[in-house]
């Protein structure tokens, strides 16, 4: 029978032990921080719940230093100057809100506490049991939104457990009255448990679907969208019968200075090329936005909404002379096999890096792989030209001809 009595304990104790560790994690570990949108949202809901709250916080403090509770007193009165003092240095970007939301569930635990240790210590004398459970009430929903999911519930269960312990203890047989307050809170606390949970976890799914959108249409090294990416961003620009331009843009001889400088420089080539993609294919005064992708290796894609193509084939000759002006080259060279590279890496005053640019129109109703042929075609010319130039297609160019081109070289 003891075996049976001390096992539901053992794991009780062990459940708290593992809630108990997995905050003091949280608490001291590092998070990915909100994004821009999600902090702006937490800001405005944190500073309407303490305006809303206010009130009654301070209207308990005040009782408790009308009845003498000095000690628990200052420690209310702390919580709430901390929580005050927090949104300006938040607002201000003093304090992230990753490190405000850890401080505010310390603080949030500390008064939880002290109000059980008063009525621990003096049982309904300076704050009523039924008041005790709507202070603790807030508290948990504080707690709920700034603590992860998975540990919300286990703090709000203890938090529960001493509210029912201390009523069943030391609240007396006060009839009717005290037994329904208690009951209704814990129903209170159940639901509200429940209902943030739920949408934290919902919250969460929802995040880690949309990263998983966005790994699926994005090109995990440059950033730029891939070919779903760019067919799934072009289509609706295309709706209505609109024309456009495609340009193709390819690094010269990629291959060697992945070779001769190792990867990692390439890597590096293909980031910073395409941050100069995505800077100018960026809407300006007159322009709308292009959408830009990498479409494989060292090639790259930019959809133009520009119907003139002679407007197209000058951006094409703004973005070869701007990739030219960056004078983009490898900085480290690769250490020979059987010889470890020691010090800091060698620099190479190498050549800088050039790109051969192809132009060709996208026609009204035309599929993408035949505007994708034209401007693929209009890029070998400028391979056989000698590399480092631009090439243009127009849409009058058939697609028996480009094809013809493309067999020919």
């Amino acid at each position: 029978m003891k075996h049976r009595t001390a096992f539901p304990v053992l794991r009780a104790l062990s459940l708290f032990r593992a809630s108990a560790g997995a905050l003091v994690a949280w608490l001291l570990g590092d998070q990915q921080p909100d994004s821009p949108e999600t902090a702006r949202v937490k800001i405005h809901s944190y500073a309407f719940a303490l305006v809303a709250a206010a009130p009654g916080l301070l209207l308990i403090l005040a009782s408790l230093l009308r009845q003498g509770a000095y000690f628990y007193a200052a420690l209310h009165g702390a919580v709430i100057l901390g929580v005050a003092l927090m949104f300006p240095l938040v607002l201000l970007g003093r304090m992230s809100m990753l490190l405000a939301e850890r401080v505010l569930a310390v603080l949030l635990t500390l008064g939880g506490g002290g109000f059980l240790l008063l009525c621990a210590h003096a049982p309904g004398q300076i704050i009523g049991f039924d008041l005790l459970g709507n202070i603790l009430l807030f508290i948990v929903a504080g707690l709920l939104l700034v603590v992860p999911a998975r540990l919300s519930i286990s703090i709000s269960l203890c938090l529960l457990a001493v509210y029912r312990l201390e009523v069943w203890r030391l609240g007396g047989d006060s009839g009717s009255s005290l037994v329904l307050a208690q009951w209704v809170n814990i129903g209170m606390f159940a639901l509200l448990m429940v209902g943030v949970v739920m949408r934290q976890t919902l919250a969460q799914q929802a995040g880690r679907v949309h990263l998983l959108q966005e790994l699926a249409l994005r090109d995990t090294l440059t950033g730029l969208l891939n070919r779903r990416g760019f067919e799934e961003a072009v289509a609706p620009l295309r709706r209505g019968g609109q024309s456009g331009a495609l340009i193709v843009l390819d690094i010269d001889d990629f291959k060697p200075i992945n070779d001769t400088h190792g990867h990692i420089e390439g890597d590096r080539i293909l980031e910073e090329l395409a941050d100069v993609l995505h800077r100018l294919a960026a809407e300006t005064p007159g322009r709308r936005a292009g959408v830009c992708a990498r479409w494989g290796g060292e090639e790259f894609l930019l959809y133009l909404p520009e119907p003139d193509m002679n407007l197209a084939l000058e951006f094409a000759r703004l973005l070869h002379a701007e990739i030219g002006a960056q004078r983009v080259r490898p900085k480290t060279a690769r250490p020979q096999s059987g010889r470890p590279q020691t010090g800091r890496p060698q620099a190479v005053t190498g050549d800088a890096v050039t790109v051969s640019v192809g132009v060709g129109g996208w026609r009204p109703e035309e599929p993408l792989h035949h505007a994708f042929l034209r401007a693929d075609t209009a890029l070998y010319d400028a391979k056989r030209a000698g590399k480092n130039c631009v090439r243009a297609a127009f849409p009058h160019v058939s697609l028996e001809a480009a094809t013809a081109a493309l067999s020919s070289g």
